[in-house]
């Protein structure tokens, strides 16, 4: 009788040591499932971060994209520009020549003179039809296009000044032809930049 108490004690010992364990196990298995819940978490909000910010991307694009009227008048912009290039080139030729001829160079910078003339106005059309974010996106680049619309206009006079003279000096009026031609080709470049910014084919 005495043995049969002390086996059932000693089984209710056993059982009772044994519950507190299984908790623990039971717990630091469930602590082990929350924290590998959290883990992901942060992966599926990074994700929709990035998403978010792609979308705002593609709206921004969308929203400084030139129009086809716009797009029109960058690609006229650089065609004028390439037209005053070539004017320049010829008159820079002809000065190089010992039969040059001041009344050719005087044609050549009435053409110039035109030509320069539209472009300016073109210009213009361009920067005024441009939104505040569109202007915001090409700011640097625009600075640039005056500054260098600014040394265009001080070399045509330069050029002018030489070609009114009675007797111009024909390297005077190469020199200034070929700075012309120099100026109107980062002009053209800027022009070229400016419809990328804008979304806009060359």
């Amino acid at each position: 009788m005495k043995k049969t108490v002390l086996a059932l004690f000693a089984a209710f010992a056993l059982s009772a040591a044994l519950l507190p364990a299984q908790g623990r196990g039971g717990g630091q298995r469930g602590g082990g499932m929350q924290r590998g819940g959290q883990g992901q978490a942060p992966t599926m909000g990074q994700g929709q971060q990035m998403g978010k910010q792609a979308g705002q991307g593609t709206m921004q694009r969308d929203r400084i994209r030139a129009t086809d009227q716009q797009q029109d008048q960058l690609r006229t912009c650089d065609r004028t520009s390439d037209q005053i290039r070539t004017r320049a080139r010829d008159m820079a030729k002809s000065a190089r020549s010992s039969n040059f001829s001041a009344d050719q160079a005087r044609q050549q910078r009435d053409q110039i003179r035109d030509q320069l003339q539209t472009m300016q106005e073109q210009h213009e059309q361009v920067m005024n039809g441009l939104s505040a974010e569109q202007k915001d996106a090409v700011q640097d680049r625009t600075q640039k296009m005056e500054q260098i619309r600014d040394r265009v206009n001080n070399q045509f006079q330069q050029m002018d000044a030489e070609l009114n003279q009675p007797e111009p000096n024909r390297k005077l009026v190469r020199e200034r032809a070929r700075d012309m031609d120099k100026s109107m080709k980062k002009w053209q470049k800027e022009y070229r930049k400016m419809q990328g910014e804008l979304g806009a084919e060359s």
